[in-house]
C-alpha cells in the first residue's frame, strides 16, 4: 500500500485583520478567515457623522482596495489593512472673504502657507484646513467661485 502525504497549506486560507480609527463605527470584511488566494473580500464601512476616507492603508499583505467598490481580491498571504477617517468639512481657504447668510456675516480667513525652499523658490503650499459650517449650496458656490477647496 502506498502512503499519500497531505499538504495541508491546500485546505487553510488566510485571514483578514481589520483596524480603524474613532471616526469610523463600522469596519469589517467578508469573508474574514480562511481566504482562499484570489478570492475577493468585500468590506463594509460605516462613518461616523462628520467623517468621510481619507485613505485605507494595508499594513500587511500587499492587496490594493478599491476604494470605489470597497473590495479587493486576496493574495497568498494574511492581510491586515488600518482605515483612516478624515473631518468631511476641512477646506483649504485661498482667498479671504466674507460671507453673509440670512444677515448674519461669516468671515473666511486664507489659511494657506507658501514654503520656499532655500534657494527662494516655491516649494509648495501648506494648509491644515478649516472647518467650515455653512449650508451645502453656499459652500458648493464658494468651491465654484475657487475661494475655497476640499482637502
Amino acid at each position: 500500500m502506498k502512503k499519500m502525504k497531505l499538504n495541508l497549506q491546500f485546505f487553510t486560507g488566510s485571514s483578514v485583520t481589520l483596524y480603524k480609527d474613532a471616526g469610523v463605527t463600522t469596519f469589517t470584511a467578508s469573508p474574514n478567515s480562511s481566504v482562499a488566494k484570489d478570492a475577493e473580500v468585500t468590506l463594509t464601512v460605516v462613518f461616523a457623522s462628520g467623517y468621510e476616507l481619507d485613505e485605507y492603508e494595508v499594513i500587511a499583505g500587499g492587496v490594493t482596495v478599491d476604494p470605489a467598490t470597497k473590495k479587493f481580491t486576496m493574495g497568498e498571504a494574511d492581510v491586515v489593512i488600518n482605515l483612516k477617517s478624515k473631518a468631511n468639512n476641512k477646506y483649504k481657504i485661498v482667498e479671504s472673504c466674507d460671507v453673509t447668510i440670512n444677515g448674519t456675516k461669516t468671515s473666511l480667513t486664507k489659511n494657506t502657507k507658501i514654503i520656499y525652499s532655500a534657494n527662494g523658490a516655491i516649494a509648495g503650499v501648506e494648509c491644515d484646513g478649516t472647518a467650515i459650517t455653512l449650508d451645502a449650496e453656499t459652500v458648493k458656490q464658494l468651491v465654484k467661485d475657487g475661494i475655497i477647496v476640499k482637502i
